[in-house]
């Protein structure tokens, strides 16, 4: 078991002093004010990459690729923010760092965000744009990829295609993702004292406020209910100190009694979405990452 380092202990600190925790917490009363929107990527990524925008329902589509030739791998990339937050700086510098360590095109779409709308409606966006990316990029240059409940949609998005006859990317990578939005998982509590970020009754609000109408159990909004078989393979990283570690564990657990392997890695002490944050441990993830995606190279 690796020993966290110096830096997260200092980052953990400062995110419980700051309130983080309480902030998610009080969700529900935020978010009465409306979401978050989504800030555009920074100046400084256009001088880097190229950016273009367009839009799928009204809702803008940021593609990311870099400024010489891209390579064929195209990685679709889907937000956290607990339903109700849109793009900041933390993830556009996070998908600028894909970009430059695998020389790939990332598509970031800007989907509808709670409480204004639903689940629905985020599915009314996303499955023509997977449509459009699995017929221009093909299923097998294609990965989809998020945090949080960027990560959840991403295997929820994989169980639906799944269900409609529709060819599965070449790969799913979750990061910390929020896999059910009953929290009626009891390991919850347990972890509950060691978060730093997230709060039980803030992310059980936000969750209510995603699904609407639809039941809590059903798997677009919680795809622990779903199935994992047929999926494309599956890489989870997930820290001990995060809430959502319960039902990462129990999915790890269901897709074994389902014959399906999840590549896990779960990491000791680790907060809520760590493997975006400037740590060791981090480096390490995207090191993860980057060889599992890059090509293998015939030899000659």
């Amino acid at each position: 078991m690796t020993t966290p380092s110096a830096q997260s202990k200092i980052v953990k600190a400062y995110l419980r002093l700051s309130g983080k925790k309480a902030q998610v917490n009080r969700t529900k009363e935020t978010s009465a004010r409306g979401a978050v929107p989504s800030g555009p990527p920074p100046g400084k990524l256009y001088r880097k990459h190229h950016i273009t925008q367009r839009e799928i329902n009204g809702r803008t589509v940021w593609t990311i690729a870099p400024r010489e030739e891209a390579g064929d791998l195209h990685i679709c990339y889907f937000h956290g923010g607990a339903y109700v937050g849109g793009f900041t700086a933390f993830y556009w510098n996070f998908i600028s760092r894909l970009v430059d360590r695998l020389h790939c095109t990332v598509t970031a779409p800007d989907y509808p965000l709670a409480p204004q709308y639903h689940v629905d409606d985020v599915f009314a966006m996303v499955l023509p744009l997977y449509r459009e990316l699995v017929a221009t990029a093909g299923v097998a240059n294609l990965t989809l990829m998020g945090d949080s409940a960027g990560g959840g949609l991403s295997l929820a998005l994989a169980q639906h295609v799944r269900e409609a006859g529709i060819a599965q990317p070449a790969h799913l990578i979750l990061l910390s993702p929020r896999l059910d939005v009953t929290m009626t998982n009891p390991g919850i509590e347990e972890v509950d004292p060691l978060d730093v970020v997230l709060g039980v009754q803030g992310l059980r609000d936000a969750g209510e406020m995603y699904a609407g109408e639809t039941e809590g159990t059903d798997y677009h909004v919680s795809p622990i209910y779903g199935s994992v078989k047929n999926l494309a393979p599956i890489t989870l990283f997930i820290g001990t100190h995060d809430i959502l570690v319960a039902d990462c564990r129990k999915l790890k657990a269901q897709a074994a009694a389902e014959g399906v392997e999840i590549d896990y890695h779960e990491y000791e002490a680790m907060m809520h979405v760590w493997m975006m944050l400037p740590l060791p441990e981090a480096e390490r993830a995207m090191d993860t990452i980057v060889a599992m995606l890059t090509p293998t190279q015939p030899h000659p």
